[in-house]
């Protein structure tokens, strides 16, 4: 058996030609490898893409206006007991559809400043925990339609 001392005698040996570094290019690379200053201020919000969850399900609430309410949380005053709490409804938006009679609403707490009601309002800048209607008694067949707004899918902490 033969042995073999150099490294040369298993691989050949080539030679590459090895280019001679300039000065201007070593400049040239030692100004790639330098770190870039961050030019953004940290407190400037960038604008950012955000896709919008739409409200998914709704349910009209027909509200007995003939029938005298004091902060009467919504489903009681539709002739059932609790309110969207019950239901497990979180709403994103109510909407007021139809009011045959003067009422007033409250969103969320019962301590919180009653709003007038009227057709077409809009309340969509809340997360709407509960809703309280008091009225006066109205004439029998007067109803009022309170439409809630809610997407299950969203994710809330608590």
């Amino acid at each position: 058996m033969v042995k073999r001392k150099n490294p040369e005698d298993f691989f050949p040996v080539e030679e590459y030609p090895s280019p001679r570094l300039t000065e201007e290019m070593l400049k040239d690379i030692e100004e790639e490898l330098k770190p870039t200053p961050y030019t953004k201020k940290p407190t400037e919000l960038l604008p950012t893409l955000v896709q919008e969850i739409k409200n998914a399900k709704y349910k009209n609430f027909i509200v007995d206006l003939s029938v005298a309410h004091t902060r009467a949380p919504i489903l009681e005053a539709c002739g059932g007991s609790g309110g969207l709490r019950e239901l497990g409804i979180v709403g994103d938006a109510m909407s007021i559809i139809r009011a045959d009679a003067a009422f007033d609403y409250i969103m969320n707490d019962p301590t919180n400043d009653v709003t007038p009601a009227a057709v077409g309002i809009l309340e969509d800048q809340f997360e709407i925990e509960e809703v309280y209607i008091t009225n006066a008694a109205a004439a029998p067949g007067n109803i009022a339609i309170v439409r809630v707004n809610w997407n299950p899918f969203l994710i809330r902490l608590r």
